[in-house]
């Protein structure tokens, strides 16, 4: 196969500038293809690697929720053909001890796949329009591209009809949405009657808010500072939804308010922290009823929230991280979108269209928390 230019997003350093550049990949590894992009969506860990605050540094094509149709494969693909319409998500090696039994967002090459940018003999398959390397394969896919370089385990394929407009909806559930889903559907499985808060009212949490409703909790809370933030949710979203600003309140306060959703104000059953902010994790943690669970679904490097041992022994309580919401990509997509026509997961409420050139006003509209999800369409 002759190798293939096309166009794609690079973030360069020091000034995490992002352009539109012509790159070239060479001839297809055994199991790389290629993916006509229709539709790209925009997560924050683009933009903390662009920033260069990720595990993957620039330069580097970014992008790692992505849809489209496949062009060409490698020899030993097996999985998808050229023309099958596929969700892009992250990379796993579907060999190791965590991916035989189900566990591939805890695949023991994981940071391998997904963030150093190279091949497994090391080399980057990816070249900008002076012959320079750039890292590739983000998430296994670097998917903001015309024509994206993409892992075989990076794949979803969609079976049955898919329309064009169906599939670019689909790029957004790669990474965000089925992380905040799969917090509630895989690992909390909140059972009817309890009292679930959820910190932070972004393409994360929401997509966990559309998770929980349909468990019949007996109290469900969404929290979070910026009155803006809340004021955007579709009304749709907040049947039987309490929502909290939380700016104005003090840490104690804050956990007195959600205690009050419960009787007798016992606390909360599950909290999940879809922030990453170590205030958001300790309220998370405070706010719980025995035998109450946290569910720490965002991140930060230097969060060291405060909890207590005693506490947690008396009260039986649970502190739980998720990666990507412990979903298997080829089994929570294609869960959601079933969820999604049959009217129970509206995930498409949150998105906003840009053209695929309109990277830059995307992001600004994100950072100042006027758009929820943006989606690129090319």
């Amino acid at each position: 196969m002759p190798t293939t230019t096309t166009e794609a997003y690079i973030a360069r350093p020091p000034s995490s500038s992002l352009n539109l550049e012509p790159v070239t990949y060479p001839d297809l590894a055994p199991h790389e293809l290629l993916v006509d992009i229709l539709a790209a969506s925009v997560c924050h860990s683009d933009v903390r690697a662009a920033q260069g605050t990720f595990h993957m540094k620039p330069p580097l094509i970014l992008g790692h929720e992505g849809a489209g149709y496949v062009r060409e494969i490698g020899s030993a693909v097996t999985y998808v053909k050229p023309g099958d319409a596929v969700v892009l998500a992250f990379a796993s090696c579907g060999e190791c001890r965590r991916c035989e039994t189900g566990r591939e967002p805890y695949c023991e090459r994981l940071v391998e796949l997904n963030f150093s940018g190279r091949r497994g003999d090391g080399t980057q398959p990816v070249r900008d329009a002076r012959g320079e390397g750039v890292n590739g394969l983000f998430f296994g896919q670097s998917s903001m591209s015309r024509v994206a370089l993409v892992r075989e385990r990076s794949c979803v394929k969609l079976e049955g009809e898919v329309g064009r407009e169906e599939l670019r909806k689909f790029a957004s559930l790669g990474c965000g949405v089925q992380t905040g889903a799969g917090a509630i559907l895989n690992i909390a499985k909140p059972p009817p009657g309890s009292h679930i808060a959820i910190f932070g009212a972004g393409a994360v949490g929401l997509p966990a808010l559309m998770a929980a409703r349909p468990s019949q909790p007996a109290s469900l809370v969404l929290i979070d500072n910026s009155a803006t933030k809340l004021s955007m949710i579709p009304q749709t979203l907040l049947t039987n939804v309490h929502t909290l600003d939380s700016a104005s309140l003090s840490p104690d306060e804050l956990v007195a308010k959600l205690k009050s959703f419960t009787p007798d104000s016992r606390g909360m059953d599950f909290a999940l922290d879809c922030v990453g902010h170590e205030a958001v994790t300790q309220a998370a943690y405070w706010c719980l009823d025995k035998l109450g669970t946290v569910l720490t679904v965002g991140g930060s490097a230097t969060a060291t929230p405060r909890v207590s041992t005693q506490r947690n022994l008396v009260c039986g309580l649970t502190i739980r991280g998720t990666h990507q919401g412990d979903s298997v990509p080829r089994v929570m997509i294609p869960e959601l979108i079933r969820r999604w026509r049959e009217g129970r997961f509206p995930f498409e409420l949150l998105l906003t269209e840009f053209k695929f050139e309109e990277l830059g006003q995307a992001m600004e509209e994100m950072a100042a928390g006027r758009v929820i999800k943006p989606l690129l369409v090319v």
